[in-house]
Formats: C-alpha cells, sequence, structure tokens
C-alpha cells in the first residue's frame, strides 16, 4: 500500500470537512464540470479517481442503459461509495491504482475526473493522457476539475494560511498535507497538450477565481 492510499484511507471519515473547509466551492465547480455533459442517459461512464462517490450527485438523467464505473486506490473510499451509491446506479467498482487499471479499449463514453489529478506525478502524466485515450470511445468526453496553485502572490499566500493554519487547526493536521498538492500543481495545460498529441480535441479550458481549472475534451 502507497503512502497516498494510507493517508487517503486514513482521512476517509472526515473527508467530508472537504466541502466544509471550501466554503463550498468544492461542490459548486464538481457539479458545474460534471454537468457540462447535459444527459447521461445510454452512457458509459468512468468515475476516476471516484473518493466516495461525489460525482455521482450530479449525474443527469441517467436511466437503466447507464452504465458507471468507479476507480479509486483506497479500500475506505470504496466502502463508502458502495454504501451511499450501489442502490442507485448499476456500478462497477475497481479498487486499484488508476496505472493497473484494466479497462478495455474504447470502453467508456465519459470519463469524470474531480480533484485528483494533482496527485499525478508529472513523468506519469503523458501516460496518463494515453491511457484515458485508449480508454475513451470515439465522440466521448472527457472532463477534469482540479485544484491548482494560485498566479497571484496574494492569493496564493491566502490559500496557504487558510489550509496550513485555519482550516489544519481547526478540522485536523491531516488536512495541511492537502496544500502540498496544491503548492506543486502550476495547472491543467502541460495534461491539455499531451490530451491534444493524443488528438482529442480541447472544448474548452477555464481556471476560476485563480485557484480551480475545468478542463473538457473530446475524442472525434
Amino acid at each position: 500500500m502507497t503512502d497516498l492510499q494510507t493517508y487517503f484511507n486514513h482521512i476517509q471519515p472526515k473527508y467530508y470537512i472537504n466541502e466544509i473547509a471550501s466554503l463550498g466551492f468544492t461542490g459548486l465547480f464538481r457539479k458545474m464540470a460534471v454537468r457540462k455533459v447535459k444527459n447521461y442517459s445510454d452512457k458509459r461512464v468512468l468515475d476516476l479517481m471516484s473518493g466516495q462517490g461525489e460525482n455521482l450527485r450530479y449525474i443527469q438523467k441517467p436511466n437503466k442503459n447507464t452504465h458507471i464505473v468507479t476507480l479509486d486506490f483506497s479500500s475506505a473510499m470504496n466502502r463508502k461509495l458502495s454504501s451511499e451509491f450501489k442502490e442507485r446506479y448499476s456500478i462497477k467498482q475497481i479498487e486499484n491504482d488508476f496505472f493497473s487499471n484494466g479497462i478495455q479499449d474504447r470502453s467508456i463514453d465519459i470519463i469524470l475526473c474531480s480533484y485528483g489529478t494533482k496527485t499525478i506525478e508529472k513523468e506519469k502524466e503523458q501516460f496518463f493522457a494515453e491511457e484515458l485515450s485508449r480508454i475513451i470511445d470515439k465522440n466521448g468526453e472527457i472532463i477534469i476539475v482540479e485544484f491548482v496553485k494560485p498566479k497571484t502572490p496574494w492569493r496564493f499566500s491566502c490559500v496557504k494560511c487558510y489550509i496550513e493554519i485555519f482550516v489544519s487547526k481547526i478540522f485536523g493536521k491531516e488536512f495541511k498535507e492537502l496544500f502540498h498538492y496544491i503548492n506543486q500543481y502550476e495547472g491543467l495545460q502541460n495534461l491539455k497538450e499531451h490530451f491534444i498529441s493524443e488528438d482529442l480535441s480541447v472544448l474548452t479550458h477555464k481556471r476560476y477565481l485563480d485557484l480551480i481549472e475545468i478542463l473538457h475534451v473530446k475524442k472525434m
């Protein structure tokens, strides 16, 4: 088990605090990203780095032919997701690292990934893009939402102080570690370029509040 797996297994019972500590922005931009797809009927959906299934709350108009695959390496997160969503959706859960995913070529129509790409090592980003391009079917869409390092110095200082001092003091020191990943992640630009090299078309790429980016690409 990796250190990151251990961390997320440990933090799972308090993971809901992320939404409180983010002042609701985590959920707001997650919803904005997921609902870029207006209708999930008859779609094959991969919720990548799925956590507790927070993305699933915002899936619009699913039907009995909407097939959802969730992938996360945290056993604690997977148990929580199963307890909340297995009765509502047709879900296949994969408990594994993404780079050993075993998902078939062109077997997915929509890939969602929220707040997980910042933990991917830079040297693996190209392979990450290649794998998503392999998995996604023709006309399929990939939507990624991520916290990023603010470019404006005063915003960066505010975020650093808020997470490392206020959030960690009020909610627990384990949340201080989250700033490490935000601090090292400049944005989704490099990943976007990798997607372009894989012949995916960029539909939108926007930064909000100098803190969150949403990247939406499509396989033509």
